[in-house]
């Protein structure tokens, strides 16, 4: 299940769960009303597969589609202005890091992969890892992890590949750049919580192999469309990358790029944009994890909430 916020009941008629995970919360949301109708959207198969079984328990009130966020207009081109809420959780579920054999979290020993669509023919993290060299790992690991020592991380990378060859696993990636950095148990964030020296490279990677800030663009901007006028839309975004993407989508600022990701580089988003004024900002901060519900789940401590109604 992916990590929970408290989400305003808001989604209590039609709404479309664009990242359905494990289910979490459209299960949640579909109790909270009988009448609530559901339709989910993962580019994993494994959650489809989990989305279908539960349409079981609620039928014809759960209707699953298997696709990511660049899709949506072909998905649902008859939904024009049709749902009365979005949710968007940017998050990779617990199903998916829990999981040795898709290669995400460096907590368990497995293949180098971090594909959210196994059946997908497109690059893995072995094939960024192994074949990148120093100097393309060293910007990946600066603009998709924020990791000050990208250089020193992106050398000892290349260096542990001239010597010993190919790195396969995650627990030897994450061995190779602790043993790089120092050696050094764990480093801590911006409020001092210790985290793996590894892990904003593991961020890194699965962001370029899923092509995640792009995705996420397309989504956000797909996903309005798709909603009707009084609408709500709600997006749950873990690193400052997705933040930034979902504060200036709420924004109004409409990027005139082929690649959002290139965007990233510059000190600001909205370089060749436009503003667009086209929701009403239900909170002018963003929402995070109360004391109650960090208590109950840690994990939520990343999580930030932004919701508005569409104009």
């Amino acid at each position: 299940m992916k990590t929970p916020l408290h989400i305003p009941v808001l989604l209590d008629h039609i709404f479309l769960d664009l990242t359905f995970g494990a289910g979490g919360h459209t299960k949640g949301l579909l109790n909270c009303n009988g009448n609530s109708i559901a339709y989910v959207l993962d580019r994993d198969q494994n959650s489809i597969e989990l989305a279908r079984e539960m349409a079981k328990e609620y039928p014809n009130r759960l209707f699953p589609f298997h696709g990511q966020f660049s899709e949506l207009k072909n998905i649902f081109k008859h939904k024009q202005n049709f749902f009365d809420g979005i949710l968007l959780d940017a998050g990779t579920s617990t199903m998916q890091l829990n999981d040795a054999k898709r290669g995400f979290s460096f907590r368990h020993d497995g293949p180098l992969d971090m594909r959210m669509n196994t059946k997908s023919k497109s690059i893995n993290a072995y094939d960024l890892v192994n074949r990148l060299d120093e100097t393309a790992l060293s910007r990946i690991i600066r603009l998709y992890g924020e990791d000050q020592r990208h250089r020193k991380i992106a050398r000892c990378i290349y260096q542990w590949r001239s010597t010993f060859g190919s790195i396969s696993t995650t627990t030897q990636l994450a061995n190779v750049i602790k043993v790089g950095l120092g050696g050094s148990a764990s480093d801590v964030d911006k409020l001092n919580r210790p985290i793996h020296p590894a892990t904003k490279t593991f961020q890194a990677l699965r962001i370029v192999v899923n092509d995640e800030l792009n995705e996420l663009y397309n989504g956000l901007e797909q996903a309005y469309t798709l909603l009707k006028p009084g609408g709500t839309l709600l997006c749950i975004s873990f690193h400052s990358l997705e933040d930034r993407i979902i504060k200036r989508h709420f924004q109004g600022i409409v990027l005139h790029a082929d690649n959002v990701s290139s965007n990233l580089d510059e000190k600001s988003l909205s370089v060749q944009a436009e503003n667009q004024v086209r929701y009403h900002l239900q909170t002018k901060k963003i929402t995070e994890a109360d004391d109650n519900e960090l208590d109950g789940n840690p994990k939520a401590r990343s999580a930030k909430l932004r919701y508005g109604i569409k104009i």
